[in-house]
This record gives C-alpha cells, structure tokens and sequence, in this order.
C-alpha cells in the first residue's frame, strides 16, 4: 500500500508542478463530460496531457484536446460501457434490495467489489493506452482489470487516495472545477508507470 501512496504522490507533484495546464484543461473536461456519455471522452484527453506532463518537460492545454481527438471513438464507446455497466449495477441492486439471505448479501458485497474495481479500471485504461503501441480498447481494459487484481494492495491505496480526493472535492464544489479530473489523470498516469516500471524491471 505504501507503494500506491508513493504513486499518488508523484501524481500530486507533477499536478502542481504544470497547475495552471491542469486547471484549465479541467475546466475543459467538466464542460465536455456534462453528457455523461463523454465523460471518459473527456478523461482521455486529461490522461493524455498528464502522460505528456510525467514523460516530458513541458505540457500545454492543446495535448488535452490532441487526447480528445487522439481517443475519440475509445472514449464514446468507453462512455457506452461505463452507462451500461451502471444501469445493469443499479437495476441488481435495486431489483434484489428487499432481500435479507447470506446469498443475497454475497451478491451485493460481489457487486461492490466490483464497482470499486470499475472505477480503478477507469483510472487506469486511457494512461495504459498512451503506452501501448497498438491502441485497443479492448487489450488496454484487460490490462487494467489484470493491473487491479494482480496489485491489489497498490490498487486499493490508490483507490483510497482517489475517493478521498473526490469526495472532499464535491463537498465544496470549487475544487471539481478546477483541479480533480485533472489530478485523478495525473495519479492514475503515475500508478500505471509505476507498475510498468516494476513489471520491465531495471
């Protein structure tokens, strides 16, 4: 877990170190996921620039539009999945809501896990996209969900860092405009080179 702190850490630094390419790039992104079908549309493009940011000197607002074009269709059909996948969660949820057995309970807790591991999948498919060479949305989500299970303890670090991130955001509204879906593409870029870096070896 400490390595997952680690991570988000050098995400924080590179965020605040290009603050103002992140702020108004986000601004951008909130504007471009109001439907929410675009939304990761709009994260693909933060990822992109927070890629730029970690591996190069320099980092502009154009890279998250360079991003938005680069993984257009990627991120509507990532949108798709990501309405799908929270409709069939929700009509579970709400279709088993009344039920009070141990195998009802299993399925919910099953559910849970697998929403919190949607979400770290999010965070990690368009930073492993910007590494692969060829660009497939299908390799790039397996490599995500093998990313969450095989590092767990990292994963469930991040995971932590990122709600934390999120929730003390929308209390206060202010910071969701300005800064979090940039430093969430920032810390997810940083978790998924980490790993790579572990995983290439010296």
């Amino acid at each position: 877990m400490i390595e997952g702190v680690r991570a988000v850490w050098r995400g924080l630094v590179v965020f605040e170190r290009f603050g103002w390419v992140f702020i108004v790039a986000n601004l951008f992104a909130v504007l471009l996921s109001l439907p929410l079908l675009s939304a990761p549309l709009a994260f693909a493009g933060l990822a992109h620039m927070a890629h730029n940011a970690h591996a190069a000197p320099t980092a502009h607002p154009d890279d998250f539009w360079r991003g938005v074009r680069r993984y257009f269709w990627h991120g509507l059909l990532l949108g798709a999945l990501n309405l799908a996948f929270w409709a069939v969660l929700y009509v579970n949820f709400a279709a088993y809501a009344q039920q009070t057995g141990a195998l009802f309970w299993l399925l919910r807790g099953i559910w849970f896990i697998a929403a919190l591991s949607w979400l770290l999948m999010l965070l990690y498919v368009f930073p492993l996209l910007e590494e692969m060479e060829r660009r497939h949305l299908g390799m790039a989500l397996y490599n995500a969900a093998l990313m969450v299970v095989k590092n767990p303890f990292f994963s469930a670090a991040v995971l932590l860092c990122a709600l934390l991130i999120v929730v003390g955001s929308a209390l206060t509204v202010v910071p969701l405009l300005l800064f979090t879906l940039g430093l969430l593409a920032s810390i997810g870029c940083a978790a998924v080179q980490d790993r790579l870096a572990r995983f290439r070896g010296p």
